[in-house]
């Protein structure tokens, strides 16, 4: 609503001083009449009806229509089949790598799918016609996703005077959008499973991390007018569920077919490009496709528009924060830090509004996690 309200501005400001100056002689456009037949008088001033607009500049109207257009639409997100293509892997990506690669371009690779219930519930979000109960007999078939949910609406993100004790009000209160957002990534838990002991820890690490970028992405959102704290959280989910694919391709294969070097480095390779494809596979909005495509890219070439990565990495520069073998940069550096305009805590070179919030992220990611 901000933002709206901000380009409302803009576009009046606009108005204001686009008016020709005295000494101009544009060419007029002819009298347009409305209501009464052209023949007929009209008032020039505010009437009834719409009245005479005399010495208006056509040239001012078009230009003032491009402006107006180019204020309300953000620069377009296009990302190139190139940037998502998987056949020029390098050859130091390693065996697994290469054999990924192989069954993607001979379509034997199944990627995950949304489970059902994520499904489900984004369709009935999207009907116009549905309501909260409509919601409610869909997610209340799953006694964990019904707990998480209400556990969300009571963190710091959606919590009002009142705590909420049922999953028809924690609906009501979040709202359709949120709904949907939230119950596809909590969905997406039932994936980050495996039947090998020696992936099961990589995926347990997977899963914190994610939750925690996720509660970082959304508590950083209820601070800006251009986040929504629902789709940050989702986004947060589901960044790195390119790895996630990789990790479940391994899980089909023999433990001897290939060494954790190897899946590595696949992951390092491969997940970014995975992820992104994937995340479009689910007909997630490209603001998403975009982020799983370039979280890691810390170095990025800035474009004008804050947008979803940037909340992302730092979100996950954050979490990562102190962690054993991580190389962690120096956060004032960093382009996304720059374009969010966050204050940097020196000493601990982590991001003081998620040091302060760190209860608030705590209790968001908790409800994610357990």
């Amino acid at each position: 609503m901000l933002r709206w309200l901000k380009r409302l501005l803009s576009f009046s400001s606009a108005v204001s001083s686009a008016r020709p100056q005295a000494s101009a002689k544009p060419a007029m456009a002819p009298e347009l009449r409305g209501g009464r037949g052209a023949g007929e008088g009209a008032s020039e001033g505010a009437g009834e009806g719409v009245g005479v607009i005399k010495g208006v500049d056509v040239a001012d109207i078009a230009n003032l229509a491009d402006a107006a257009r180019d204020d309300w639409l953000e620069p377009a997100l296009i990302i190139s089949e190139a940037e998502l293509a998987l056949e020029h892997i390098s050859e130091a990506a390693g065996s697994l790598a290469r054999r990924i690669v192989d069954d993607v371009v001979a379509e034997r690779l199944e990627l995950p799918v949304m489970p059902e219930l994520g499904l489900a519930v984004r369709r009935k979000t999207m009907d116009p016609n549905s309501s909260a109960s409509d919601i409610t007999r869909i997610v209340q078939a799953d006694m964990m996703i019904t707990t998480k949910l209400i556990q969300v609406a009571n963190s710091a993100v959606y919590a009002g005077y009142e705590p909420v004790r049922s999953l028809n009000e924690a609906i009501a209160r979040m709202g359709m959008r949120a709904v949907r957002n939230i119950v596809t990534g909590l969905t997406v838990k039932h994936l980050f499973a495996t039947r090998q002991p020696r992936l099961r820890r990589r995926m347990r690490d997977l899963w914190e991390h994610s939750t925690r970028v996720a509660a970082n992405c959304a508590v950083l959102a209820r601070y800006r007018s251009d986040f929504d704290p629902e789709q940050a959280l989702l986004a947060g989910l589901v960044h790195d569920v390119g790895e996630l694919a990789i990790i479940n391709y391994a899980n089909g294969l023999d433990a001897a077919d290939f060494t954790d070097d190897e899946l590595a480095s696949a992951i390092d390779h491969l997940k970014a490009r995975l992820g992104a494809l994937l995340l479009r596979s689910w007909r997630l909005d490209e603001e998403f496709v975009f982020a799983a495509l370039n979280a890691d890219k810390l170095d990025r070439a800035p474009d004008s528009v804050v947008r979803m990565v940037d909340l992302i990495q730092v979100a996950q520069l954050h979490a990562l924060a102190g962690r054993p073998g991580f190389a962690m940069p120096e956060m004032q550096t960093v382009p996304a830090v720059k374009k969010l305009g966050l204050d940097i805590d020196g000493a601990e070179n982590t991001i003081g509004l998620l040091r302060e919030a760190r209860r608030d992220v705590e209790q968001v990611r908790a409800a994610l996690a357990t």
